[in-house]
Parts: C-alpha cells; structure tokens; sequence
C-alpha cells in the first residue's frame, strides 16, 4: 500500500511539521499534505501552503471536518496522477 494523505501538526517534538513538509515533498512529491495548527502557528501553517501543503486546519478542529478535507486531499492527488500519466 502507499501514502496517500498525510495529516502534520505544525508543532511536534524532535522534527516540527514544516521540516517535516520539506522533508516529504523531497522524497514524496505527489503525497498531498494537511497541516493542523494553533492560534498562535497559522503563520507557519501558511508557509506550509506556499510549500505546497493542501490546507490547513485549525485545532481544535471536528472530526468530520477532518475527514472531509483528508478525502478532499485524497481526490485531488488521483486527479494530479491521472493528469501525469496522460501527459507522459
């Protein structure tokens, strides 16, 4: 199975959620990216969108919301693939 979506915190211990960005869209270009983030982060979760991060959400965030934007990254990623095959 591979990635398809991955859900970073901005803020995490050891390696923070925009290296971690950095990190992934080196090596996993094509994995699409949700940021989660507090108050006091959105800027960095905004820089994460300039990086090419799908979208951000803020914490606490419902669950639902959650989900809906992961299967809204998830499409989006089968429309990019489909694109580059056609294109190759």
């Amino acid at each position: 199975s591979r990635v398809e979506v991955v859900i970073l915190d901005v803020k995490m211990p050891g390696m923070d959620g925009i290296e971690t960005l950095k990190e992934m869209r080196d090596r996993f270009p094509l994995v699409e990216v949700i940021m989660l983030t507090g108050h006091a982060t959105v800027e960095s979760a905004i820089d994460g969108m300039k990086m090419g991060a799908f979208d951000y959400l803020m914490k606490p965030m419902d669950i639902d919301e959650l989900l809906y934007k992961a299967i809204d990254a998830f499409h989006h990623k089968r429309t990019n693939e489909n694109k580059q095959k056609q294109e190759s």
